[in-house]
């Protein structure tokens, strides 16, 4: 029982090419597993189970020790076999999450996505790929096109909190050079950003991902702002791109049509809302919300289904904008 114990810690220890493990490092694992075993012993069965056939790893033929490793097409070895509920999980993941994944962890989990593509062929939990999808809020856009070089140095510089060297294009289309210092990604709708300060000033900025010309890694450790965390950052609205002078919810009133009514009762803009019926079958709707061009782009994406009566300032806004588009559209 030992015996086959090992065996299956010595499969274990072996990595897929291109890594590779020396004969000694791998004794040295077996021994530090509490295994009492010498070089010899590992000789052997290393060249017992690779010549049975059951096993297809292989080892160098010109390095002295030698090196083992599996061939990159050999199929996973899964003690026990992956479930059919297991396989639909990594199928969700590979469809919907994939693009959340850092390069080398997808690398990675290819394997496991195959060995999942190959256990649903014999089940009914097959089907339910084809029947869910997940619709983005608003107008769908093709996404942005992101540098291949660059993206693995910001997935390797978040995962080990090591700022990077950049080369960033903003809207201007002005390049500069930036040591990041990364907090977090963001993925809205079609665009990632990268969430981060800039060398030593503290200011919290949002990086679109497809203007990034160039990175490379740096070697110092990532500084995270007193009290900083993602969710916060997001939480106060700040991917909502909050009015600078505003730094309070404001009380909003809005005439809206029936449809809008029966949208809003539905998702509301607020915990607070209330909305009550006017006549003509409209309504007047009252919530407290944060004051963001967010907001603005949601009032002006229902065109004529909504009238803003309070704040002022914001009737006052869309006024003028009312007067520009009609004197455009004459």
């Amino acid at each position: 029982m030992d015996t086959i114990l090992r065996y299956f810690e010595m499969l274990r220890f072996i990595p897929k090419e291109p890594g590779r493990i020396s004969t000694p490092d791998l004794l040295k694992k077996l021994q530090d597993k509490g295994y009492k075993i010498d070089i010899r012993t590992v000789q052997r069965d290393l060249y017992k189970l690779s010549a049975s056939g059951l096993f297809p790893f292989t080892s160098t033929e010109d390095t002295k020790p030698l090196s083992w490793f599996w061939p990159k097409d050999a199929p996973r070895l899964q003690l026990p076999l992956m479930t059919a509920d297991e396989a639909l999980t990594f199928k969700l993941v590979e469809t919907f999450l994939e693009s959340l994944l850092p390069p080398s962890i997808k690398l990675h989990m290819a394997e496991y996505f195959q060995l999942a593509d190959n256990t649903l062929k014999a089940s009914p939990l097959a089907y339910w790929i084809d029947k869910v999808r997940i619709i983005p809020n608003g107008l769908s856009l093709l996404p942005a096109e992101i540098d291949s070089v660059v993206l693995p140095v910001i997935y390797e510089a978040l995962l080990k909190n090591c700022r990077f060297d950049a080369i960033y294009q903003g809207r201007n289309s002005t390049e500069k050079t930036y040591e990041m210092n990364p907090l977090g990604l963001v993925f809205r709708n079609n665009v990632v950003y990268l969430v981060a300060t800039i060398g030593a000033y503290p200011d919290i900025k949002q990086f679109a991902l497809h203007r990034f010309k160039h990175a490379n890694m740096g070697q110092k450790e990532i500084t995270v702002p007193v009290g900083f965390t993602l969710d916060d950052y997001i939480a106060q609205g700040e991917f909502d791109y909050p009015i600078i002078t505003s730094h309070q919810d404001i009380a909003l009133k809005l005439k809206i049509t029936r449809f809008m009514s029966t949208h809003l009762f539905e998702t509301p803009l607020s915990k607070n809302q209330r909305i009550t019926e006017l006549e003509n079958d409209l309504y007047l709707l009252v919530a407290n919300v944060k004051d963001t061009d967010q907001l603005r782009w949601w009032i002006r994406s229902f065109s004529t289904h909504i009238e803003v009566l309070e704040p002022l300032e914001l009737r006052a806004q869309f006024a003028q904008e009312a007067r520009a588009l009609g004197k455009m559209y004459r």
